[in-house]
């Protein structure tokens, strides 16, 4: 056998195991899944409601959504309001003074950092005026001035709140805030009856039926100029009180 034979069959020999060597690493490739697809999560949800009048809570769900090849590790959302959520199922309220559609938006996430997203809307209209019914009003006395110094004399800081209406409400949760912002919050069980009177002092006290507390530290109203707001549990105002000096 000459040396062109020899080399010939050398290079086949070569050429062979390199190709068997090739196959073999291309099988493990494939079985460690390195060459399998990169398959991103799938992120779809539902929703209790698709509108309805303020305040709207609305239940998302979340649990339709899947990873090929893991599972999800978080369950992110934007409600469309500044206000974000996390978890599978989750529950939001929507609040509206003017009819508004809000864009809320699922983001998933598997366990090897992968994401996917959708998208949903939620249409929200303000509630009309036989929905909200202001039963409950300022009335005189408002005693935004008290005597001598104010923030020595906190208790004779004070206002009244009237129900004008033929059924008894419930204040709990309802709250009465100044221009600025600062809030008094009533506390659970204020009940109020039709007719009946309630005074809130700026003061601190022991709170009753026709007295209750606001507990600052300060004057909360101001002498010259000043708003109060009247709003119900669920945000909403339903009185409002101008007060004003010549």
């Amino acid at each position: 056998m000459n040396s062109l034979s020899e080399d010939v069959i050398f290079f086949g020999i070569m050429m062979n195991t390199i190709a068997r060597a090739a196959v073999l690493f291309l099988i493990g490739w494939l079985v460690s899944g390195c060459l399998a697809p990169n398959l991103l999560p799938v992120a779809l949800f539902t929703q209790s409601q698709d509108s309805g009048s303020s305040p709207l809570l609305v239940t998302f769900d979340a649990s339709a959504s899947s990873s090929a090849e893991g599972i999800l590790v978080n369950y992110l959302w934007d409600f469309g309001d500044e206000s974000t959520g996390q978890g599978k199922i989750v529950s939001h309220s929507y609040q509206a003074t003017e009819t508004h559609v809000f864009t809320v938006t699922l983001q998933v996430v598997d366990h090897q950092g992968r994401t996917a997203s959708s998208q949903s809307t939620v249409t929200v209209q303000p509630r009309s005026s036989e929905e909200v019914t202001a039963s409950i009003a300022f009335v005189w006395p408002f005693h935004f001035d008290a005597a001598g110094n104010d923030a020595d004399n906190l208790n004779d800081e004070y206002f009244t709140l009237q129900n004008t209406g033929a059924t008894q409400t419930d204040l709990s949760g309802w709250r009465v805030e100044n221009e600025l912002g600062v809030s008094f919050r009533f506390p659970p069980g204020s009940i109020l009856a039709p007719g009946a009177i309630v005074t809130i002092h700026s003061g601190r006290g022991e709170n009753t039926s026709s007295h209750l507390y606001w507990n600052a530290s300060q004057p909360v109203w101001d002498n010259d100029n000043d708003l109060a707001f009247l709003l119900n549990a669920a945000g909403e105002i339903v009185a409002h009180y101008v007060i004003t000096t010549c």
